[in-house]
């Protein structure tokens, strides 16, 4: 078993995780990685029209073995938040 480390980006506030958790394999990091992110960004957008969370994952080290993020933005009338012209696919 490894330990891996989870360290969470949310609107670009960090929360390093200081305890990490055993896994079998860096697949199992990845699944838990992803699972866990899915059940972050089931929460509301705390603004209403952008979030970005992400796991940066590491073995201890601070050195990333990969990142996991999803961006959810509310684009209303062609235009996201900021005035940008959106797609509406995002």
């Amino acid at each position: 078993m490894a330990r891996f480390f989870f360290d969470l980006t949310d609107n670009g506030n960090a929360y390093p995780d200081t305890e990490g958790t055993e896994l079998p394999s860096l697949e199992a990091a990845e699944d838990e990685a992803s699972t866990a992110l899915l059940e972050i960004a089931k929460d509301a957008m705390p603004d209403g029209t952008f979030r970005e969370v992400a796991f940066q994952v590491h073995d201890g080290t601070r050195k990333p073995l990969f990142v996991v993020k999803v961006t959810f933005e509310l684009i209303r009338n062609g235009l996201a938040n900021d005035g940008r012209v959106g797609t509406g696919t995002g």
